[in-house]
């Protein structure tokens, strides 16, 4: 006989809150034909149907989004009873899941995560990396309850705590024949590249030209900093990226920082959190050490 178990009511609510199978499945580390399936399982326990299919993507039904409440609360109860059996000095596994956008997920956490999963045996730890948008509708939903972004987010509905300062740089390839310096009246000799619209890097980048008066077409748009810090480190384009991205290539002498008018553009990562919630001991336990770990 089936049973409407915590691991269903998690791929459900992941399902709901995404919006998507296949981006449940990527989210959970599962398969998608795993994810419809307990989805079958819990709809023909219940006798309902959760989901149903639109011309933007899919919604919840009356009877999921009753579920959706309950399941919920449910979820949040098991979390916090898993916090007090753990606080009790019991050995009993927990799992931290963590947002980040894309150049804190990829470049800044992962040596942090590395020290401090050192002699912790029983912990396990969920990286879930996406843009900014993403990232943000995952803390709203609670789909986890600390994330780490580089972009500014403003909302009345998160905390936001600053973490580490950032550079972007603009960049050329070593053997590209172009000045280390470039008047901004000349940009227009120059061809670029670009992330892609929407990004938060690309966000911070056009903000600051805009500032300085200064026009830039891209003649090519990526959806990937590290591809663009590949492409420019091989064509005679200039690009941007974080200095995270690029210290490698610039220590080996790939690629050259290249300065555009006075432009010096810095970003502040943030840990973003819901008000007025209390975080689980694991994420509150990371916070502390990436703030005692990291460089403001």
């Amino acid at each position: 006989m089936e049973v409407l178990d915590y691991n269903k009511l998690k791929i459900f609510k992941a399902v709901a809150d995404l919006k998507s199978f296949s981006k449940a499945a990527e989210f959970l580390f599962l398969s998608q034909p795993t994810v419809t399936l307990q989805i079958k399982k819990i709809e023909n326990h219940l006798n309902v149907t959760l989901f149903e299919r639109t011309k933007e993507g899919i919604k919840l039904t009356p009877e999921g989004k009753i579920l959706y409440k309950h399941a919920t609360k449910i979820l949040e109860d098991y979390s916090v009873l898993e916090e007090d059996i753990y606080s009790l000095g019991k050995k009993l596994d927990t799992s931290l899941i963590i947002g980040a956008s894309t150049t804190v997920g990829e470049y800044f956490l992962p040596p942090l995560m590395a020290k401090f999963l050192k002699n912790k045996e029983n912990l396990n730890i969920n990286l879930f990396i996406g843009n900014s948008k993403e990232v943000e509708e995952g803390i709203l939903s609670k789909r986890f309850y600390i994330a780490f972004v580089e972009d500014e987010i403003i909302s009345n509905k998160l905390n936001t705590i600053d973490i580490y300062e950032d550079e972007i740089i603009f960049l050329a390839s070593e053997k590209a024949d172009i000045p280390a310096y470039i008047d901004k009246k000349d940009v227009k000799y120059y061809k670029f590249v670009f992330r892609e619209k929407g990004s938060g890097t690309r966000n911070i980048v056009e903000k600051h030209l805009r500032n300085k008066n200064i026009k830039i077409y891209p003649e090519i748009e990526m959806g990937s900093s590290k591809a663009i810090v590949n492409f420019v480190a091989n064509s005679d384009y200039i690009g941007f990226a974080s200095k995270l991205i690029a210290k490698d290539y610039l220590k080996n002498k790939v690629l050259r920082k290249i300065q555009i008018d006075n432009i010096n553009i810095h970003r502040k990562f943030t840990c973003i959190t819901q008000k007025n919630i209390r975080l689980p001991s694991a994420e509150r336990e990371f916070l502390n050490f990436v703030l005692n770990n990291s460089t403001l």
